[in-house]
């Protein structure tokens, strides 16, 4: 098997070995475990080492003896202080629990432990303890570089043996009173004057929904106003919509409640400034900030509104009055008011380390071990809350800079609005192991920032995140991430167990070009990330990366069961998006997965993708990139039980590599099995024969790869399985997930994460046959089916009225100087026509400074997937093929007919026919396909290419299929 050790070890932590054994602390010495902890050293076991030295001992001995004082010098007993919740600040702090008289015994405040701490950390190591039971904090507990231990003397705050202290920013909630329809209430004089206000509430441990519509699944946008256009987006406003009648009423008070937008990878929030129930328009406070339009995805785009009393009908849902300060609680059934425990968070933070890189000021050598951080609020500002990708902009329960050798270890993350742990700026040399983390609004952990850092101090690199339990995240922000990095390097992500996220579960990197970044030489091994997404948002991996990353490392990782909303219906097993290069992919088992098992396809280059198994995807398998620099692909299993092997949309990358002649990657000795119909594995358009004959797999082979049984999920190789006669080394998987003891390990396999039964792959969409005379759509509207693009700095495509051929509308296009690139404004369709006789007819009037052409084309590389293409200019010169083939009188009505051979076999011309407006008609048979590539039809449009003001109408626009033999029969595509 071959293995990669791409970076320098994270100090105070050692990779395991290849059969994947993990070390519990995360040290090592001379790269062998010590089998034991020193905790108490008398100075005199030191002095006999150094004594006995020289006393005959061989050379490996002294060296020996010699390492051994040096570690036993490096330990000394720690200075203990006590914190408990009858303790009392004006005591010592030296004993665990009150002495008999009460005169002395533990602090009552982590406070009042961290001064202590402060004093007598000069003399040795400190040690603070933390009784059992709940501390409610009134300020998040905040540690500064003069709370920093020495390597020689560290500090740590950690649990009592066998207690659980729970360091809480919630309040106890009481005063409940029975109130209308069967709620409780409580009147909050603090949320009345102003003082407080929280978004969230827990209940005996349980998180409540706050009073929301629709109660499961969501509305549905009605329609859109107009807006300014922006590129790459719909030009709709990005402030408002209009919803369907009911949905929405103007409730009190309004500024409270809020509208959640679905946008197939984020959601975003937005505080509501009014509602005109005559027109059913919501207005928000402030548009949505990132680049994408309302309905860019859907037209029907999902959104819910919640925390309006009106709405609260659903026991387990609560309402806040901001205004009144009321707290309104439907129960669930068997919850008794005297003895419920409600809490509402008053803190938006738990702790924060505050270092500042900027200033080389750090917090070093301090360790948090075996603490509950609970109840951390999110806020939402007044003019809501988007985020590009990944809930990025939102913060963290737990929250360091500048730190430097520390570590937070088994502890617990729970019920918060944000993200978990965040080691944000210039920290480094620190662990995050072993720590579960679960009901968060966001995500779990995140390493590093979005900018990358201008030095190497301030960058936070070699973090070991290791054996963490992460876990029904998203609450509040569904796009926040199990595990973020970015722009940072050197770090290991391993043993992680990560699941019921609904976006992706790790995701590295944070670049979408090739610009300068600091995300390299991560490793990421060992984890188990499963059961995401949950049909919620889209676009997602089990791990996602961005950016180029020379020596980055994916291995012996578990990924399955990614099933995300169905527009876009994307949710991949290992996800190399935007530009994203130089991954070593290897060892990996990927398997129940809607999309596929791995995707490089944005510009993918570099990447050595390496005995892995791909198994059990619901739509494709692959999804690859044929760029440069070339990847590679060996060594790979994949196994389908249904859909396709590779995407179509690959065609594209592929095809301009063998246009230009350039090499193509190395692709070889892969095994591909289609459990339902071997010998009918579609190479995209190529059979198997074809796709060797590129070069591609020459020594690859289309056969059963004898999994033991792989609908139990068993990818065990049967000893003649024809992969290992192909050079695959079966992944030693034994270490995957939590390690340590047997019950924390086995914590994430009792959770309730059931493999979902593959859903049948999508029909292929339907072949779109159009007849359309323009008279169904209001004036000023949008043609149905179609895409338009180039709208806006005075160029239009829209119905109108001025003129028609037929009836009383037509399609108008407007042309302008300032429109720009020179094919805009243009307007298309898709087709998805694979085989047939097609004939497309139109009317068409145009201007004298009129120029634009109608085309068809196929998939793949401009221009070699252009089929019929017709040019028009002004002054009525009608051109195909490359030469004029008519002249017609500009301003006045002229049909248009044009009928192509679709499919493999056809010959690669079409026929035209043109009739002016006093009956004339003009035959041109055979002309000429440019396209070599054109073999179907997936794109049928018209494009403005004129530099002046000009304006063309098109009526009773229609393509259809020739009636005839079945071969001549239009099928749907798959594209």
């Amino acid at each position: 098997m071959e293995t990669t050790q791409p970076h320098r070890q994270v100090e105070d932590a050692t990779a395991p070995s290849a059969g994947g054994s993990p070390d519990p602390d995360g040290k090592a010495w001379l790269g062998k475990r010590i089998p034991f902890r020193v905790t108490l050293i008398p100075t005199a076991i030191n002095a006999g080492i150094q004594r006995h030295a020289g006393e005959g001992f061989t050379m490996r001995t002294r060296l020996l003896l010699s390492l051994l004082g040096l570690l036993f010098t490096t330990v000394v007993s720690a200075m203990e202080i006590y914190v408990a919740t009858d303790g009392n600040d004006a005591w010592s702090g030296a004993l665990a629990a009150p002495n008999a008289d009460r005169s002395d015994g533990p602090f009552a405040t982590l406070q009042r432990a961290q001064q202590a701490a402060r004093r007598w950390k000069s003399s040795g190591p400190v040690h603070v303890l933390v009784r059992g039971g709940t501390y409610f904090l009134t300020h998040p507990l905040q540690f500064e570089p003069e709370d920093s231990g020495t390597r020689a003397r560290p500090v740590l705050y950690s649990a009592y043996p066998g207690e659980r202290p729970v360091l809480s920013g919630g309040r106890l909630i009481k005063g409940w009173k029975q109130g209308p329809n069967g709620l409780w209430q409580a009147q909050l004089d603090e949320v009345r004057s102003g003082d407080w206000y929280f978004q969230q509430l827990f209940v005996n441990g349980t998180r409540r929904l706050r009073a929301r519509a629709p109660n499961a699944g969501y509305y549905r946008i009605a329609g859109f106003l107009p807006g300014e256009p922006i590129q790459n987006a719909k030009p709709y406003a990005r402030d408002r919509f209009v919803f369907h009648p009911g949905e929405l009423e103007p409730w009190e008070p309004l500024n409270d409640v809020s509208i959640v937008l679905m946008h197939s990878w984020e959601t975003s929030i937005h505080r509501i400034a009014g509602i005109d129930t005559d027109r059913n328009i919501v207005q928000f406070t402030a548009p949505m900030k990132e680049w994408w339009s309302l309905g860019l995805w859907e037209e029907a785009q999902r959104y819910y509104v919640e925390n309006a009393l009106a709405l609260l009908d659903q026991p387990g849902e609560w309402h806040l009055n901001r205004t009144t300060g009321l707290l309104s609680y439907m129960p669930l059934p068997g919850e008794q008011m005297d003895s419920v425990e409600v809490i509402a968070p008053v803190l938006t933070e738990l702790v924060r380390i505050n270092g500042n890189p900027d200033q080389s000021k750090f917090v070093e050598h301090l360790t948090l071990r075996g603490l509950t951080f609970h109840h951390a609020d999110w806020v939402l500002a007044q003019e809501g809350n988007s985020s590009t990708q990944a809930a990025v902009e939102v913060p963290a329960a737990v929250t360091a800079d500048g730190a430097r050798h520390c570590a937070i270890e088994a502890c617990e993350v729970a019920h918060i609005g944000t993200y978990g742990i965040w080691l944000r700026r210039g920290c480094k040399d620190s662990r995050i192991q072993q720590n579960r983390l679960f009901d968060l609004g966001a995500g779990g952990i995140r390493v590093g920032e979005a900018r990358m850092s201008e030095t190497d101090e301030t960058e936070s690199s070699r973090i070991l995140v290791d054996n963490n339990h992460i876990y029904d995240g998203g609450h509040v922000y569904p796009a926040g991430v199990g595990i973020w990095v970015a722009q940072s390097s050197e770090n290991r992500i391993a043993h992680n167990d990560i699941h019921d996220m609904r976006y992706s579960g790790i995701s590295i990197g944070w670049n979408w070009g090739l610009e300068p970044n600091r995300t390299h030489h991560n490793l990421v091994e060992f984890n188990h990330v499963h059961n995401l997404v949950h049909g919620e948002l889209s676009d997602a991996g089990l791990i996602y990366c961005l950016g180029v990353s020379p020596g980055s490392v994916i291995r012996n990782n578990i990924f399955h069961d990614i099933w995300p909303y169905s527009t876009p219906n994307f949710g991949w097993g290992i996800y190399l998006d935007g530009r994203c290069g130089e991954y070593t992919v290897e060892n990996n088992l990927v398997y129940n997965t809607c999309s596929g098992g791995v995707m490089y396809n944005n510009g993918g280059h570099g990447h050595v993708i390496r005995n892995n198994i791909f198994a059990l995807s619901a739509n494709h398998a692959l999804w690859p990139y044929f760029g440069k620099p070339e990847c590679s692909f060996e060594r790979n299993i994949v196994l389908l039980t249904q859909g396709e092997l590779l995407i179509p949309h690959v065609q594209h990358t592929l095809d301009e590599r063998l246009a230009a002649d350039d090499p193509l990657g190395t692709w070889d000795h892969n095994l591909y099995w289609h459990t339902s119909n071997p010998h009918q594995l579609r190479f995209l358009r190529y059979t198997w024969d074809q796709w060797q004959a590129l070069g591609l797999d020459p020594h690859s082979r289309i056969a059963d790869p004898q999994f033991i049984d792989p609908a139990v999920h068993d990818f065990t190789l049967h000893p003649d399985s024809p992969a290992l006669e192909l050079g695959f080394q079966p992944p030693d998987l034994t270490g995957v997930g939590l390690y340590g003891d047997p019950a924390w390990a086995g914590e994430a396999r009792h959770a309730d994460c059931a493999h979902i039964p593959l859903p049948p792959p999508p029909a292929p969409p339907a072949p779109l046959l159009l007849n359309d005379d323009f008279e169904g759509t209001p004036v000023d509207g949008s043609p149905a089916e179609a895409t338009l693009s180039g709208v806006g700095d005075g160029a239009d495509i829209r119905i109108s009225n001025q003129r028609a051929a037929t009836g009383e509308q037509s399609l108008m296009i407007v042309d302008s100087p300032d429109a720009t690139p020179a094919w805009e404004p243009h307007f298309y369709y898709v087709p998805r026509l694979r085989e047939g006789i097609v004939r497309q007819s139109f009317q068409v009037w145009f201007d004298r400074n009129a120029e634009f052409f109608t085309e068809w084309r196929d998939t793949g590389t401009y221009p070699r997937n252009i089929g019929p293409s017709l040019h028009f200019t002004g002054d009525g010169r009608i051109s195909a093929a490359g030469r004029e083939l008519t002249g017609v009188p500009p301003e006045s009505w002229i049909t248009v007919a044009i009928e192509a051979a679709l499919g493999k076999q056809t010959e690669p011309t079409f026929t035209l026919t043109i009739r002016t407006e006093d009956g004339k008609v003009r035959a041109f048979p055979r002309l000429p396909i440019s396209g070599e590539d054109f073999r179907e039809l997936h794109w049928l449009g018209f494009s403005s290419t004129g530099t002046k003001e000009s304006v063309f109408y098109v009526d009773n626009l229609k393509w259809e299929v020739i009636p005839g033999a079945d071969e001549q029969q239009a099928v749907p595509s798959e594209n």
